[in-house]
């Protein structure tokens, strides 16, 4: 006998709507209920999916009744993965150097290129997997996320190989993935010295030199200069970093050029010009130019003589001796940036202000060369022509000196808050000055730090004191 219709089963559905439960009450009489019975109730209530018709067969044999049992479940989306690439190169380099237990600090630890030979696998493509579908116990789709398969790589120096997922070095050199572009560009490797026997150096790349550089030699090179042994007397301009990793003995010859990072064990009698960074443990008698930060740390960690200048800033262990060496440290920027970009903006009002005359002069002479009527042909008057001349050459004028502006206030930004910091001793004979505003030492301090505080500047140690 089959289910009566006054005492129906009872239907639930989960909030997600992933999940069907049944309760059957107990039928009046000899009634029994049939898996149809079950399988309409579900389908009243909206559930068309994921059901379980074993649980059904035996909630009708064992005769289950006023006890919920689940009789459906949804499927949730298998999300898949977007094609991606493995690289097989080193692309973390280490660029401080390590601090050793006595104290100094070893710099033939840093590393800032990775190097490949030729023929070497450098990448592989791990191709997109699609996700797969899922659904509700009623019957609504649920989407896996559309996967995206990647673009071949872009670059130079590599080739795929026969399943075009793998890429292969088409050169020894040096391996960088950079602005989404994969590069191997040869690299120039010199397993000794560098002197007479070699000549100079002239490289369009990186240049890595094993042994020393001897006395005279030049090296240039568009990317980093790396040297294991000592440098002498020598000129290095390097469109990278320089990493000098045993130090250099300048005899005050040697000038050393960088649009990147210095990073020496030390540096003697030498004329540095560095557009980033400095890291080394001693400096001694050297000319110094930095546009960023000096750092001079390490068991020594000291600067003595020379005139050194970093823009946003200086640290050291020590500055100057006890002999008192006439050291000089300079940070920020002086009085004559400032005054060059007021300089800079007058020009470039004054510019505009004739810009505004050039085009009523330009109007006033069109107006009056409006031809009559139809028939008549423009002629090309001289007026106008010069006139063009002179807005061509403001315009000109405006743009080189909005260039300079820019690159004076990125400056001035870099410079503010720069200051002089000493973690051991400074020493009489050491001439501070940040933002043009100089202090001259005559005392023994330890661990202190100038900054510049109005007109004034401020030594700071355990308690402020002014100078």
């Amino acid at each position: 006998m089959s289910l009566l219709n006054s005492n129906k089963p009872e239907v639930k559905i989960s909030y997600d709507s992933m999940e069907a439960f049944l309760t059957l009450p107990i039928p009046e009489g000899d009634a029994e209920y049939s898996t149809r019975d079950l399988v309409d109730a579900l389908e009243m209530k909206g559930v068309k999916a994921g059901i379980d018709q074993e649980m059904l067969l035996k909630m009708v044999k064992e005769k289950v009744y006023n006890q919920e049992r689940r009789v459906a479940v949804g499927k949730k989306p298998v999300e898949g993965h977007d094609g991606s690439y493995e690289f097989l190169f080193n692309r973390n380099f280490n660029r401080k150097p390590k601090q050793l237990p006595d104290g100094s600090v070893d710099y033939h630890i840093i590393n800032l290129i990775a190097t490949v030979e030729k023929d070497t696998l450098v990448a592989i493509y791990h191709p997109c997997e699609q996700g797969k579908n899922g659904y509700t116990v009623k019957g609504g789709p649920l989407n896996a996320k559309r996967c995206k398969e990647l673009k071949p790589l872009r670059g130079k120096g590599f080739y795929r190989g026969a399943n075009e997922n793998e890429y292969y070095a088409e050169m020894s050199g040096k391996i960088e993935f950079t602005q989404d572009r994969l590069m191997i560009s040869p690299v120039y490797e010199i397993s000794g010295d560098v002197g007479v026997n070699t000549g100079n150096i002239d490289f369009i790349g990186d240049v890595t030199i094993h042994g020393n550089v001897r006395n005279g030699m030049s090296i240039k090179a568009t990317g980093t200069v790396t040297i294991d042994g000592i440098v002498e007397n020598v000129s290095i301009d390097a469109g990278k970093d320089i990493v000098l990793k045993s130090g250099l003995m300048g005899n005050n010859r040697a000038v050393i050029k960088t649009k990147g990072s210095l990073f020496a064990k030390f540096i003697e009698y030498a004329s540095l010009n560095v557009i980033g960074n400095i890291n080394a443990e001693v400096l001694l008698e050297c000319d110094v130019v930095c546009g960023e930060r000096i750092i001079i740390s390490g068991k020594s960690g000291r600067v003595v003589g020379g005139f050194v200048r970093a823009v946003a800033g200086f640290e050291a262990n020590s500055i100057g001796n006890d002999m008192e060496v006439r050291t000089e440290i300079a940070v920020g920027v002086d009085g004559d940036i400032h005054r060059r970009l007021k300089v800079l903006e007058h020009k470039i009002e004054v510019a505009k202000k004739q810009l505004s005359v050039i085009d009523e002069k330009i109007a006033e002479i069109e107006r009056e060369n409006t031809p009559k009527t139809v028939m008549d042909k423009p002629s090309a008057d001289p007026r106008k022509m010069s006139m063009l001349r002179t807005k061509i050459h403001e315009n000109t004028v405006i743009q080189e000196s909005k260039l300079e502006q820019d690159e004076l206030t990125a400056l001035i930004d870099k410079a503010d808050g720069a200051c002089v910091k000493v973690v051991g001793t400074v020493y009489p004979g050491v001439f501070i000055c940040i933002d043009g505003f100089g202090h001259e030492v005559k005392d023994e301090h330890y661990a202190v730090t100038f900054k510049k505080v109005g007109d004034n500047i401020r030594m700071e140690r355990d308690a402020d004191a002014l100078i």
